[in-house]
């Protein structure tokens, strides 16, 4: 019991002296200053405060990387030491380029093991890096490959978990040259993942670790992984594509488990399986935007209405239970077809609006607040403009 307190106390270190603990949530505040910026531009003021996009991912990642932790523990996932810092280097790349969509596990993962099977075949004259590169073409990837197809599950609940929050509303102009609205979740999480590697005062048992790494015990670590996603959705409600993309990486998940499976009985199945989730991750990628094509944009000006792009937290609009893709039919009495319609009528009584809203399954309801002078002027609702009054923010194709 006392190596293992000692482990554990090692592998806080380990944490907090790894370079990742702290890049991570400086790329995550760097994310939420683009988007605040963004949305000023849009809408003339923020939806979200920056730091929301450190703060709101922190406790779900926290979540989700116990639960990884608790499944390498019960397997004893074990990784070699030479793997965790190519993924350490291809990690802190993505991150430094700022592509977060390149930060799914079935990307870093599965590129990092595909790279220790490459990397090995050139000899660079350097002993370090050689001894560094021998050592990642003579380690065991069965372990990694459980490791992956966990972290891709854990992907897909935190995907389909922010379908109900945390997306920007933005607008954009359609390759038509008219404004649309759309939606983006571009998030990181910052997930601390257990898992041993050998060389450690860890004794291993009969079967523990599920996949053996050699003879000597085994260290704790406690690495700073990060997952990613950035998704922009313009055809429909946030929350059902979201859903549907949490969905699909599940099932990306069991397929990499499936993988994983079949590599203890054929072990050149390691490679096949990190190509196949690699290239099925970018399937996905591409699918999701051939499903777009065509598509009507749903946030879009129309003839009757002005329908909700997004609402702003602890606004009169949300206190009065009103979301995106509804749309108001009438404020104070008075039908509305526009934005300035809509500004206007609110001018008709400054102390109290009273709204008539059908909702997104098409009824219709009434709903009433009072307003206070230090509130927003439009009440907190969000909509698309009608007119080439502000910049745009990106390019629909």
């Amino acid at each position: 019991m006392d190596d293992i307190g000692w482990e554990l106390l090692y592998g806080i270190g380990r944490f907090f002296a790894h370079p990742l603990t702290y890049l991570i949530p400086v790329v995550m505040f760097v994310l939420g200053w683009r988007r605040a910026v963004r949305e000023r531009r849009d809408f003339h003021t923020r939806v979200f405060r920056t730091i929301f996009d450190v703060t709101a991912p922190l406790l779900p990642g926290l979540a989700a990387g116990l639960a990884g932790s608790a499944a390498a523990v019960l397997l004893g996932v074990t990784v070699p030491f030479s793997f965790l810092l190519l993924l350490s280097l291809l990690t802190g790349l993505i991150l430094l380029i700022g592509r977060v969509k390149w930060l799914s596990p079935a990307f870093t993962v599965s590129t990092a093991v595909l790279l220790a099977l490459i990397l090995p075949l050139w000899e660079t004259g350097n002993t370090r890096v050689d001894s560094w590169l021998q050592a990642l073409s003579s380690s065991n990837y069965q372990a990694v490959l459980i490791w992956l197809a966990v972290l891709i599950i854990l992907e897909s609940v935190l995907v389909f978990r922010s379908a109900r929050f945390f997306t920007s509303p933005m607008t954009v102009k359609s390759s038509r040259g008219k404004w649309i609205g759309a939606h983006r979740m571009r998030r990181i999480w910052l997930l601390p993942s257990v898992f041993f590697v050998p060389g450690g005062m860890i004794d291993a048992v009969s079967w523990w670790p599920l996949v053996p790494m050699g003879e000597g015990g085994l260290a704790l670590f406690i690495f700073p992984l990060a997952v990613g996603g950035d998704y922009t959705i313009y055809h429909t409600l946030p929350r059902p594509a979201l859903q549907q993309m949490g969905r699909r990486l599940f099932l990306l998940g069991l397929a990499a488990g499936a993988g994983a499976a079949l590599s203890f009985y054929y072990p050149q199945a390691v490679w096949y399986t990190a190509a196949a989730v690699f290239v099925l991750r970018a399937v996905l990628q591409v699918w999701r935007r051939i499903e777009d094509r065509g598509r009507t944009p749903f946030f879009q000006p129309g003839s009757r209405g002005v329908k909700i792009l997004g609402v702003l937290p602890e606004s009169p609009a949300a206190k009065m239970g009103m979301t995106a893709g509804e749309i108001i039919w009438k404020v104070n009495h008075i039908p509305v077809h526009s934005k300035k319609e809509f500004y206007y009528a609110l001018q008709k009584n400054s102390a109290h609006c009273r709204l008539e809203v059908m909702d997104t399954n098409g009824e219709r309801r009434h709903v009433q607040s009072a307003l206070y002078d230090n509130e927003h002027h439009e009440i907190g609702v969000l909509a698309v403009k009608e007119n080439d009054d502000m910049p745009a923010s990106g390019i629909q194709g």
